[in-house]
């Protein structure tokens, strides 16, 4: 059973059991703008460069900075101003009392949490094929688990040689200790089989249109799921 805590931790995929980190280390508590210096550990990545401007829209995550939570290294720091940069899979900081950008180590993070969402860092083991050692946005988290793999390419107009972000999102459902790649209505559907003409009712009779918000249509169905299967 996959135990997701908010805590630093590291996740297993294929058996979803937590590697914790030390317990003094879990508890620990770094609150960012109080006693922070040069050398702290949270400034040991290297220099973030920004896109060029004329690109249109933006490789962030819903468009900019917010203050996050993050666990790096094992320890959990509050209230840091960050940047989810979705092209190159940046998370990004500006060291503290300065003008730069930093990219943090993403190997040493193990969660953030901002814009209300929870992107926690899941590591497969050699066996699973579905997911990549990569951060995932969990959006439902019950006995069964939704999560989305959020990415922004550059596109470039082939007439017009206009360049702008676009995104690219990828869901994943996490069931008995397996997760499935389900990105289309049929594929949400095979994961569930076992409940489909309760499921196929419940959307009919809730109005929500797959097409119209697959995010959220999928996240609905595994709620629903649960309460029909626990």
């Amino acid at each position: 059973m996959l135990c997701l805590l908010h805590s630093p931790v590291l996740l297993t995929a294929q058996t979803g059991m937590v590697a914790s980190t030390d317990t003094a280390l879990q508890k620990a508590t770094g609150i960012f703008y109080s006693a922070v210096n040069d050398n702290a550990v949270l400034y040991n990545g290297t220099e973030y460069v920004m896109y060029d401007q004329r690109i249109k829209g933006t490789p962030y995550f819903l468009d900019g900075q917010q203050t996050a939570d993050i666990a790096y290294n094992g320890t959990l720091y509050n209230n840091v101003p960050l940047i989810y940069e979705l092209v190159n899979n940046n998370i990004v900081i500006r060291e503290f009392g300065q003008g730069v950008f930093i990219n943090l180590i993403n190997q040493k993070v193990q969660y953030f949490t901002f814009f209300n969402h929870t992107f926690l860092h899941l590591v497969p083991d050699s066996t699973d094929k579905v997911i990549t050692n990569d951060f995932y946005d969990r959006i439902y988290n019950g006995t069964v688990k939704v999560f989305v793999k959020r990415q922004k390419i550059v596109f470039e107009e082939p007439n017009t040689f206009e360049k702008s972000f676009v995104e690219k999102d990828h869901y994943f459902i996490y069931k008995n200790n397996n997760y499935y790649a389900v990105n289309d209505y049929g594929a949400v559907i095979d994961v569930f089989k076992d409940k489909k003409k309760d499921l196929v009712k419940y959307l009919r009779q809730n109005n929500i249109k797959y097409k119209k918000g697959p995010e959220y249509a999928i996240a609905k169905m595994a709620e629903y799921y649960d309460t029909l299967t626990h």
